[in-house]
């Protein structure tokens, strides 16, 4: 074992057993054997500070569907209802029931992950082979293909602003494109969900980098408004609108 990264992980060895039991009278040597944990760990250790540091307002919903279906009670403004990743259509359905009143727009090739997004989740991951979830409520309307594709359509054909944007497609290049193409449909009080925010080795590369590069490109002001500590998911609420020029 190299000296110097065992020196270096020292000082945070104590604080990894305090946070997880079974750590207890685990050696260093011994974690980066098992990097893979190892990188969990330590995911965890800086989402709960990333916590800490930002979410004093935001409400803990534990689970990712009550999250989602909290964000949906709580939009208070007309507009349209977008989900870029349905994958099998759970989460497209919720969104469905939550806006008996509105068409439910989802955005997804069905193809799986157009690239590498961890080590266990490799280009092509979560493909359903094209074939489309069944069952849909009526108020769904699906577009399918890359979202660099299908979302210019979208805007083509319409000027309504978007109320509600749930991001559940992993990849910061796909966060990105979905941020920066809707950043002129967004307003103050328009809700974002991301369903992979952080709390997994490597977060700060994916949908985190992209909501970050999004705010500074756009100057846009908002508040973390919940957050589902059991999985991955945030709720973010704008409370000005992305200035486009």
């Amino acid at each position: 074992m190299d000296d110097g990264v065992a020196k270096g992980l020292q000082p945070v060895l104590p604080e990894l057993r305090s946070q997880f039991p079974d750590l207890r009278g685990t050696d260093i040597a011994s974690l980066l054997t098992d990097y893979a944990r190892m990188a969990k760990i330590l995911s965890v250790i800086d989402a709960a500070r990333f916590l800490e540091e930002n979410f004093a307002s935001a409400q803990n919903l534990g689970g990712r569907e009550d999250l989602l279906r909290h964000a949906c009670d709580s939009v208070a403004m007309d507009g349209d209802v977008l989900e870029f990743g349905v994958m099998g259509g759970q989460t497209l359905a919720v969104l469905c029931e939550e806006f008996k009143e509105r068409t439910v727009h989802g955005f997804d090739s069905f193809k799986g992950l157009p690239e590498d997004w961890t080590h266990d989740s490799p280009s092509g991951t979560y493909s359903t082979e094209g074939k489309r979830p069944s069952h849909l409520p009526s108020n769904a309307k699906l577009h399918i293909g890359l979202f660099e594709d299908t979302l210019p359509k979208y805007l083509a054909g319409t000027d309504v602003p978007v109320a509600l944007l749930h991001i559940d497609s992993d990849l910061y290049s796909s966060a990105h494109t979905a941020l920066f193409g809707l950043a002129s449909r967004l307003r103050a009080g328009s809700m974002i969900v991301f369903d992979e925010f952080l709390n997994y080795p490597g977060w700060r590369q994916h949908e985190y980098r992209a909501f970050t590069e999004f705010v500074d490109a756009f100057d846009v002001e908002f508040r973390y408004f919940s957050f589902a500590s059991s999985y991955l998911s945030v709720a973010v609420l704008l409370d000005s609108a992305p200035r486009v020029s």
